[in-house]
Parts: structure tokens; sequence; C-alpha cells
């Protein structure tokens, strides 16, 4: 069950957004890596723009794990929100900034999947029966239940994005070109670009809390070792892209880069790794 416990700073000042992150910066940052995307796959040839270059039975093998990106980001997109309305918008405005800065991109991602997945056949009305056969579909509704704003940042950017998203995105967009797949490559490495500032959002939330008050680190591990188990969902969605022809893919290398990473961001934190092999 959820942590339900509201949190806020007794210092608020504590909490420095990341990379000194504002609305004009993200902007910035945003507008100059998207276009690059879209003068990227503006270069693509009509049949790569479309999927018809892809090895045989690779969009099957990827539709699982494709569905648990296009439908997170949109959850990201909601529980962002939560996060943002759920504090004090005088004492928290960096916080709050952080978090609609974010919104932005992960809105940015979905469109973009949405894209990708029309032009690999798919018809929108029918990818909700697809989401409610996706085991990730567990780790959102999580995130999408909580109210505090803090747990919702340190889960989703510490947690979640750091172990899943970073560690598995490099893996993606090379396996999708050797696949034949331009379209997700670009898509993959486009989103790598925003993924680190969602981390280091998780990251100075549990740096804030600990700074106005050690006892905090409690509170930090019963949030992680909560939800972190709930990653698992992730490798059993992908498990299908084993299957594709040629694939070298291996959900449980997957699962270990997972492991590594989330051990060594636990351990800088003071935290005791959940998550094992």
């Amino acid at each position: 069950m959820a942590v339900r416990q509201r949190v806020f700073l007794k210092n608020p000042k504590l909490f420095v957004a990341p990379g000194g992150l504002n609305f004009e910066k993200h902007l910035r940052l945003h507008a100059q890596e998207k276009l690059r995307y879209f003068d990227e796959i503006a270069r693509l040839t009509d049949d790569q723009r479309n999927m018809r270059t892809v090895t045989p039975g690779y969009i099957e093998g990827m539709t699982r794990r494709w569905m648990a990106l296009y439908h997170g980001e949109i959850a990201a997109a909601q529980y962002m929100g939560t996060a943002a309305a759920s504090m004090p918008f005088h004492d928290y405005f960096e916080f709050i900034a952080c978090c609609i800065c974010q919104q932005i991109d992960e809105l940015s991602h979905a469109e973009m999947d949405r894209d990708m997945l029309q032009r690999a056949g798919f018809r929108l009305e029918d990818l909700p029966a697809l989401w409610e056969e996706c085991e990730a579909k567990v780790v959102f509704n999580h995130l999408l239940s909580l109210e505090d704003g803090f747990e919702i940042a340190f889960k989703g950017g510490f947690v979640l994005e750091s172990a899943n998203a970073v560690v598995g995105f490099h893996a993606m967009a090379r396996f999708a070109e050797q696949h034949g797949d331009y379209l997700s490559a670009a898509n993959h490495r486009t989103r790598l670009t925003d993924e680190p500032r969602h981390m280091a959002l998780g990251m100075a939330v549990a740096k804030a809390m600990l700074a106005d008050d050690p006892a905090n680190i409690h509170i930090l591990q019963q949030w992680q070792d909560e939800f972190a188990p709930l990653i698992y969902n992730f490798i059993h969605a992908s498990r299908p892209i084993e299957r594709i022809p040629g694939s070298h893919f291996s959900a449980d290398a997957q699962w270990a880069s997972i492991v590594e990473h989330h051990t060594k961001n636990a351990l800088k934190l003071g935290l005791r790794p959940t998550l094992t092999l």
C-alpha cells in the first residue's frame, strides 16, 4: 500500500532545482533537441519512417514494450501534474517549475510514441486493450495513486527513471537499428536527452529531504522498498523481444544492468539497495 504521509520541508529553500533548471532553460534545451529529432526523422526514407524496413516479427515482439513506453509517458504527465499541484506555490516554486517542465517532456514523448505506433500499423482505438494486457501497467497505477509531490518525484525520477529509462533506452536504440527500426532509434535517443533531468529531480528531492532532517532517510527507504520491486514488471513486458528473429536481447541481462545502476544510486544516498538479481 502506498505511503500516504505528506512531506514538507522545514526549510523549503533546501530544495535546489537540478542544473539551475527553469522554464527559459528548459525551453531552449527542449526546442534544440526536439528540432534535431524532427530533422532526423525527416531525413529517413519513406519506408524507414513508416517501419517497412524492420525485421519480420519485430513489431509483434516489441508491442508490449511499446505499450509500456507510450502509456507510461501519458501517466507520467499526469502524476507530475499531481506532484506540482500538491505543493504550496510560494514555498516550492522551483519544485513546481521542475514538475511542469517534466510534464512537457512526457507529453512530447507520448506524442512521438503515438506517431510511431500509428506508423507501425496500430489503431489508436486498439491501444487501451493492449495496455490492459501490459504487465508494466501496475508500475504507473502505483505512481498515479500517490498524492505527495516529493514521493512522486522520488519514486518516478530517482527509482524508476534512473534504473529503467537511463539503462534501457541506450540498449533499445541500438537494438532498434539492428532490426531496421530507425524511427524508434531516433525516438529513444531524443528521449534520453530528457530522462537525466527527471532522474536529477528525484535526486534533488532526496538531497533536500536529507539536508532538512537526516531522519528522512527512513521515509526514502520506505518509499524505495515499496516501489522498486514493481520495476521487474518491465522485464515481463520485455520477454517477447527475445523471440524476435535474430534477437540477441536478454531481459535477464537488462535486469542485471538495472539492479547494478539502482544499487550505485541507492548507496550514494546512504540507502540500502532494494533490487537484487
